[in-house]
């Protein structure tokens, strides 16, 4: 089974997001016990690859638009 350059890009991509912006809350609720900052630094983090995966989604799809545009072309 071989994997394609996009597929590969597309599954890393919406593993980050998906983990980073379900992992976050999840991770901070599973310490629930620990003090504030270490909970908010759980949190924060795995949103912050959520986000910046999201960006990277936005920006590869209008990419691959944009390609797909100048070889109608």
């Amino acid at each position: 089974m071989k994997l394609d350059k996009e597929r590969i890009i597309t599954i890393l991509i919406l593993i980050g997001l998906f983990g980073g912006l379900i992992g976050g809350p999840i991770a901070s609720l599973a310490d629930y016990y620990a003090p504030p900052e270490r909970r908010f630094w759980l949190f924060i983090i795995p949103e912050f690859i959520g986000f910046a995966c999201l960006i990277l989604m936005v920006i590869y799809g209008k990419s691959k638009k944009k390609h797909a545009e100048d070889k109608a072309s």
